[in-house]
């Protein structure tokens, strides 16, 4: 019941554990050991970061293995239940790391980019402690209500994150817009049927600026064709294949 996290070059990578959620609390009581959660997403450096270096250190894999049961999980996935849980104990920045009793109770919660030596004192200070979840972790809002005082204005309040992505490899192009509105929308539609590999581009044409709106970037030709014909057959979207080495 357990997954070796890989993609970076090192010999003993952390041991985490393999399961739903509910599976690694179950565990957790019955070794009665503490537990805690990363949660990360695919466009956060410090993660990556963790990862790569505090995932990858002997000695807070030493400890960590022998004192905890370790859990990973995408904060933003709707395919798995990561947003679900990143929901429930209102984590909304990344890195964050969760650390749990053996009965599931919150005792500390820590985000932002930690060194190895700063993980290992993490799981120490909390090692020993036990109790059952009262639900002291979730935040709690004591601000008035606004919204019955307010009236909203605007088209519509979108979450952004923007990164420079290189010319390199092939795109499929599903549409041309000449404003940030309709393209707004159309990338809702696509992240929600679970679209991650979202890229636009930024061109002029005939004096006016229009946005590319591609998925993307594939490895090959074939790639983006066999993506493209799942695409259509599936959601009934068309999309041309594009060279991404023609886009700056």
């Amino acid at each position: 019941m357990f997954l070796l996290i890989a993609g970076w070059a090192c010999s003993q990578p952390l041991q985490q554990f393999q399961g739903t959620y509910t599976d690694l609390q179950a565990e957790a009581r019955k070794q009665n050991k503490p537990y805690f959660v990363f949660f990360y997403t695919n466009w956060c450096m410090p993660c990556r970061k963790i990862m790569k270096e505090g995932f990858y250190d002997k000695n807070f894999i030493s400890y960590a293995e022998k004192n905890y049961l370790a859990y990973s999980v995408d904060g933003e996935s709707l395919v798995t239940e990561g947003k679900k849980l990143a929901n429930f104990y209102n984590v909304y920045f990344y890195p964050m790391i969760l650390v749990f009793t053996p009965q599931g109770k919150v005792v500390e919660r820590m985000d932002g980019y930690l060194k190895p030596e700063e993980l290992t004192a993490l799981l120490k200070r909390n090692v020993n402690l036990k109790g059952e979840p009262t639900g002291e972790y979730i935040y709690r809002n004591d601000d008035p209500p606004m919204a019955a005082n307010i009236t909203p204005t605007g088209k519509g309040l979108y979450r952004v994150h923007i990164e420079k992505q290189d010319s390199d490899g092939y795109g499929l192009q599903l549409g041309v817009y000449e404003n940030y509105e309709a393209i707004f929308k159309e990338m809702e539609k696509l992240q929600a049927k679970h679209h991650r590999n979202i890229l636009v581009h930024i061109n002029e044409i005939n004096g006016k600026t229009v946005y590319h709106l591609i998925l993307g970037p594939f490895n090959s030709q074939r790639a983006a064709l066999t993506y493209g014909e799942v695409l259509e057959s599936r959601y009934g979207i068309k999309g041309v294949v594009v060279v991404l080495a023609a886009m700056k």
